[in-house]
């Protein structure tokens, strides 16, 4: 299939699973994602009415994007205690629909950043109906996201969601928030190109948060929040048994403080998203986050990064990540919404840098075991066993490792330089294809520029 063919006129491939730290697809080869945050902020809070389109998700599947972190509000979702807004779920559903088309996967996102406008946030991920400030002012109030550190009304407001203070209806607002989530997950499970759910972007810890720096939030993660995806995860699991569960630790966690956040439920198809906005010489985003994965035997799931211009510190995070063989998905300058800028339409180019569009294995048929991309030379290295991931057993003869190689990395084409195993692709593709030689264990691909 080609990357700008609509995937609609290929059998609709399952559910990508994982095996140990892995993403699989049916194949068992092992996948990575690179993808792009989509969270429209303003209302009427989906893509489509900020102009995302069909040429949009062409053009990220041009680019060699397989992943969209697909954001929706839980105040549009459930306008009222106990209301749910079908025609709004049915708007996130028909852009995951339009992006299955080109083979990208949708990571299904609850999305908020500091609650609610009412309590100090520049949009309204969570309603209204949700805030209990019990009386105390939303001032001071600097803007997002340090209102998080500032404002009595917005720490009260988590403490009380924490508490499952109840809502008018009587219920309380975490059984609110898994019911809504069950609501929304029904709609979608069994879709092809679903990854999975994303439970709650960036929790807030509330009035614990000094508690938090600089050795992490064990207790809050523990006791708290974890009980509370437990929650989610259990009612997404009556409608949806297939689909992968990503669990998110506290936000302080994007700034390098320790992760203690364990799988809420134990559940063996689950991941954890987490996110990279460290700062300074050293980065303890990365391994915080996979070395939590690890220990819980989990997909890591690098969610958010950027949110910035400088091309320099992007291609230095992308290599990073190279360097431990993630998957991620780029939050880019336009998805911000703050005051000194307001949001762009996310439509393709604006969903990305150049910076991060580079080579990359998407689909491995064998366990990696390297591979790095030197964006000077245009030099890509890739090393893998050829056993799969989840079993150590061979692959059937003819499975194929793919790997996206971008035109503008490679205006005058490649050369391969390939041991163990042998080039199925034409010349110049894309899409470079390797298949293994028979009794062949490890694969290394040098690919540079003509």
């Amino acid at each position: 299939m080609g990357l700008t063919t609509p995937a609609a006129a290929t059998p609709a491939p399952p559910d990508l699973g994982r095996a140990g730290r892995w993403l699989t697809d049916d194949q068992g080869r092992v996948v990575t994602l690179h993808g792009v945050n989509m969270v429209y902020k303003k209302p009427p809070y989906f893509p489509a009415a900020g102009g995302f389109g069909e040429k949009d998700a062409r053009f990220l599947a041009e680019n060699g994007f397989n992943a969209v972190r697909l954001g929706f509000a839980w105040n549009a979702v459930e306008p009222q205690p106990g209301v749910y807004d079908d025609a709004y779920i049915e708007q996130i559903g028909q852009t995951q629909q339009l992006l299955a088309r080109y083979g990208i996967h949708s990571l299904v996102d609850s999305h908020q950043d500091a609650f609610n406008e009412s309590v100090g946030a520049s949009w309204s991920g969570f309603p209204a109906w949700a805030v209990f400030a019990d009386g105390l002012p939303v001032k001071p109030n600097p803007g997002f996201p340090e209102v998080y550190f500032t404002s009595p009304a917005q720490n009260q407001t988590w403490a009380n969601f924490w508490h499952d203070h109840a809502a008018s209806d009587g219920v309380g607002l975490q059984e609110h928030y898994a019911a809504m989530w069950a609501h929304v997950a029904q709609r979608f499970a069994g879709r092809p190109y679903v990854l999975g759910y994303d439970l709650i972007n960036e929790p807030w810890p509330g009035w614990d948060y000094p508690t938090c720096f600089p050795g992490g939030c064990p207790r809050f993660e523990k006791d708290v929040l974890a009980p509370f995806e437990a929650k989610a995860m259990n009612a997404v699991r009556r409608v949806d048994r297939d689909h992968l569960l990503f669990y998110e630790p506290s936000l302080t966690n994007d700034f390098g403080t320790p992760d203690w956040m364990p799988n809420p439920t134990g559940d063996p198809n689950a991941g954890m998203s987490f996110h990279d906005y460290c700062f300074g010489p050293v980065d303890t985003c990365v391994p915080n986050g996979t070395d939590r994965a690890a220990a819980d035997g989990v997909v890591g799931l690098l969610t958010e990064f950027g949110a910035t211009e400088d091309a320099a510190r992007l291609t230095r995070l992308a290599d990073r990540f190279d360097g431990a063989m993630l998957s991620w998905m780029f939050w880019s300058r336009p998805q911000d919404q703050t005051p000194g800028h307001p949001q762009e339409p996310p439509t393709g180019p604006n969903l990305m840098d150049p910076a991060v569009v580079r080579p990359y294995p998407r689909a491995v048929a064998g366990t990696p075991q390297q591979w790095n991309y030197d964006g000077t030379t245009g030099t890509f290295t890739l090393r893998y066993g050829a056993r799969r991931a989840d079993s150590g057993q061979p692959f059937a003869p003819g499975a194929r490792t793919e790997v996206f190689l971008p035109q503008g990395d490679y205006p005058d084409g490649y050369r391969v330089e390939s041991r163990g195993a042998d080039v199925v692709s034409a010349p110049d593709a894309r899409l470079l294809r390797l298949v293994a030689a028979p009794g062949q264990e490890t694969v290394q691909v040098t690919v540079t520029r003509r």
